[in-house]
């Protein structure tokens, strides 16, 4: 039995998901484009991994990248591959649409990896969510990465029991094995924030939530790069924050383990966010969360009191109130550590369950 993966780039923390799968089944991917622009990341090279030709540009308002290929290039290359299944990852590209036509008139069965949440969709176009309800219910199976990303099947008409409910991972033994404590300043509380420095991401609250806070024996390190960079610098500036708050540029997966090393506390105070990896990254190093509840990781992920606090990032009284309670915590690492156990091997499970549960 033999599977093709659509989806639109390849990324760091889905290609050793993929080589789990791959381990256990005939399984490649195609994929829609090789990068985008808002992404910094280096990719590792797969043999199973091919490429459309396409055009791409990017919405920076909307965070949105946008992909458009060959039409029906993708047609013709599953005509000429002749798989038995196909899993899609979306519905927002043509090409998504195009994999599932074929797939209809050839009879092969579809399984659909969702990651979409209510909170995560953006359109209340009533005509795009009547495409995306005839898309979605066109599937034979049903993976997702998250409760939320269940519910939002769901809501789209979708029965529980044809679908298999998963949790979005990375490399969780290589964080775990990385990240030694080595904090320097025992009297010092140490946040890290790690994620893309744009709208949505809610550093400017988070920001101005740290001005109003009364300690002193705290440092914030913001790991990253986007289009607001210069706008929080100069935030920074203004708030007099500038011995507390350093913007350390983007970093690969080898470097970021130094910080995450040396880190407290982790935030997330994203506005909008599908699932937010860099959650599993910081609890696989042991950090104490604080995490935005807009996030679908942030459900599964998050157990208050004991590995972190859910955070509402656009009241900025609840961001002051929980850093300040992280004051008074006794974080144990490697309890936190320990006690988060989600990894590539039992997700890829998951697919495959989801793979044969279209047979049935």
């Amino acid at each position: 039995m033999r599977t093709i993966l659509i989806t639109n780039i390849p990324t760091p923390y889905r290609i050793p998901l993929w080589d789990k799968i791959k381990t256990s089944i005939s399984f490649e991917t195609i994929c829609i484009a090789k990068i985008e622009k808002n992404r910094l990341w280096k990719i590792e090279k797969r043999d199973y991994i091919s490429f459309l030709k396409s055009y791409h540009f990017f919405i920076s308002k909307m965070d949105w990248p946008i992909h458009f290929t060959i039409p029906f290039s993708l047609f013709f290359k599953l005509l000429k591959e002749n798989p038995n299944n196909l899993i899609i990852t979306g519905y927002d590209s043509l090409a998504y649409w195009e994999a599932l036509l074929y797939a209809k008139l050839f009879r092969k069965k579809t399984i659909l990896w969702n990651g979409s949440t209510l909170l995560s969709s953006r359109s209340k176009n009533k005509i795009v969510n009547l495409l995306k309800k005839v898309f979605i219910n066109s599937f034979d199976t049903f993976y997702t990465y998250g409760t939320e990303a269940t519910k939002y099947l769901e809501h789209f008409g979708i029965q529980n029991k044809n679908i298999i409910t998963g949790t979005n991972c990375v490399d969780t033994d290589y964080f775990k094995n990385n990240t030694p404590y080595t904090k320097q300043n025992s009297n010092s509380l140490n946040f890290l924030y790690v994620g893309q420095l744009i709208e949505r991401k809610g550093l400017e609250n988070t920001i101005k939530a740290f001005s109003k806070i009364k300690k002193t024996n705290w440092k914030l390190s913001i790991i990253g790069k986007g289009e607001d960079e210069d706008k929080l610098k100069k935030l920074v500036n203004d708030l007099s924050l500038r011995d507390k708050i350093t913007f350390e540029g983007f970093k690969q997966k080898d470097e970021i383990i130094d910080y995450y090393s040396k880190a407290d506390i982790f935030l997330m105070p994203s506005y909008l966010e599908v699932w937010g990896l860099v959650l599993n990254e910081a609890l696989a190093s042991g950090l104490f969360c604080l995490s935005s509840k807009y996030a679908g990781a942030s459900i599964d992920l998050i157990h208050e009191n004991k590995n972190g606090f859910t955070i509402d990032p656009l009241d900025i009284n609840d961001l002051i109130k929980k850093i300040d309670q992280t004051f008074e915590l006794n974080i144990d690492k490697e309890k936190i550590k320990e006690s988060f156990t989600i990894n590539y091997e039992n997700e890829a499970k998951k697919i495959i369950n989801a793979i044969n549960k279209a047979y049935k």
